[in-house]
């Protein structure tokens, strides 16, 4: 069963000292660890709609939270392992998710504007596909991350950075790909149809970019 992270801290009297549940300053790291070391690791914990503005969660295990609706503005998620991760409608703008584990996540119509998602991995063994669906990326920076499969329909990708990406069979129907840096990338049986591609970058391809796959 799920567990409400300001729920157990109104429970738990290790927690008696922290912020009143009715507080929304930011959650600490401290705080956090503090509550993930309490937690079972097969219960569901969820963050919706909580605030870890700026907060440092690097490397940390965050497997299958959900995040939904939560403010992780300017935080520090390098090296994180998110992997099913719930992200959808949550706010990841300027935050560094560099070398992060992705795998599977959720990210439908996120906001992760400016933030830095490189040598990021999203792709999941078992096959399951990560979902940026709708997702706000203007100018991030995915170089050297691995999407294969990945679902980017209708995502806005505008001056976004994705240099030597592996974007094979990826989803980028109806996707914003203005003035983005493709270069390098390998795009084999993408689904561009319907993407903006003015001023993108193609070059250096690694497989031919078919005018089947592109934008109609």
């Amino acid at each position: 069963e799920g567990v409400n992270i300001r729920g157990k801290i109104k429970l738990d009297s290790c927690f008696q000292n922290t912020q009143p549940p009715n507080d929304h300053s930011p959650i600490s790291r401290k705080e956090f660890v503090r509550f993930l070391l309490a937690t079972p690791t097969k219960s569901e914990l969820r963050c919706q709609g909580l605030n870890f503005s700026g907060a440092d969660l690097s490397r940390l295990d965050l497997r299958y939270i959900n995040f939904k609706m939560a403010n992780l503005s300017r935080c520090n998620l390098t090296q994180a392992n998110l992997c099913c991760s719930n992200l959808e409608r949550a706010d990841l703008s300027g935050a560094n998710l560099d070398s992060g584990n992705l795998q599977g996540v959720k990210m439908l119509c996120s906001n992760a504007e400016g933030a830095s998602l490189r040598g990021c991995n999203f792709e999941d063994p078992s096959g399951l596909k990560a979902n940026l669906e709708g997702a706000n990326l203007k100018g991030v920076d995915m170089e050297g991350s691995q999407m294969t499969g990945i679902n980017l329909r209708v995502a806005t990708l505008k001056n976004a950075k994705l240099k030597n990406c592996n974007l094979r069979g990826a989803t980028l129907a109806g996707t914003d790909l203005e003035n983005c840096d493709l270069s390098g990338c390998d795009l084999q049986e993408a689904n561009l149809r319907g993407s903006n591609v003015k001023g993108a970058i193609f070059e250096e391809m690694l497989t031919p970019l078919h005018m089947s796959q592109s934008v109609r």
